[in-house]
């Protein structure tokens, strides 16, 4: 129970820090210009990622070039690692704002990921199945936070929570959330 009460305060102070415009408080898109900088388009496929679920044109895989590069910079050097590659799902819109059914995703500055199966298929799979591959995932999960040690990864594996490579949050057995930790100023645009 304690350990789910310093989970659920870990995520917390993560979700605060995930503001439009200012560190601290959570801010709703909605009511905000839309951010320029939310322009750049995951390319469908690149060296060592996949997409998957894309709506057309990728309309939702769509965040600042930061994260787009960074995501990208990821697949070349997972490339290295690995001759699976990993599969990216939903970033922000165009403008960044409100993403149903995403309480996050509004600043062009997150992406779902799935996590990896022992079988290699690009299918989904989640952390009570037996398909998934919870070693696979750890390497990737060490990948990201080699290149970024700031980032956060937002995945219920008990197991990459305990070595303190991921976070707990709600819903989050079937997908991994990265947020990388960007310092740029595309991110007050538009505020």
């Amino acid at each position: 129970m304690l350990l789910a009460l310093r989970s659920y305060q870990k995520v917390q102070s993560w979700n605060q820090a995930d503001s439009c415009c200012s560190v601290g408080t959570v801010q709703n898109r909605s009511d905000k210009k839309p951010n320029p900088n939310i322009n750049t388009t995951l390319p469908e496929s690149g060296p060592g990622y996949r997409t998957y679920n894309r709506e057309e044109n990728g309309v939702d895989q769509v965040g600042l070039p930061e994260t787009v590069a960074f995501i990208q910079r990821l697949g070349v050097e997972w490339e290295k690692e690995s001759d699976l590659p990993f599969q990216v799902g939903d970033l922000s819109r165009a403008g960044g704002g409100p993403f149903p059914p995403h309480e996050a995703h509004q600043n062009g500055t997150e992406a779902d990921l799935r996590p990896f199966r022992k079988d290699g298929a690009m299918e989904p799979t989640n952390i009570n199945d037996e398909s998934y591959d919870r070693d696979k995932t750890r390497q990737w999960v060490q990948l990201v936070k080699k290149i970024d040690p700031g980032a956060t990864v937002l995945f219920n594996d008990p197991q990459l929570i305990k070595e303190g490579l991921t976070r707990y949050y709600k819903g989050h057995h079937n997908h991994l959330h990265l947020r990388p930790s960007l310092n740029s100023d595309s991110l007050d645009q538009g505020c």
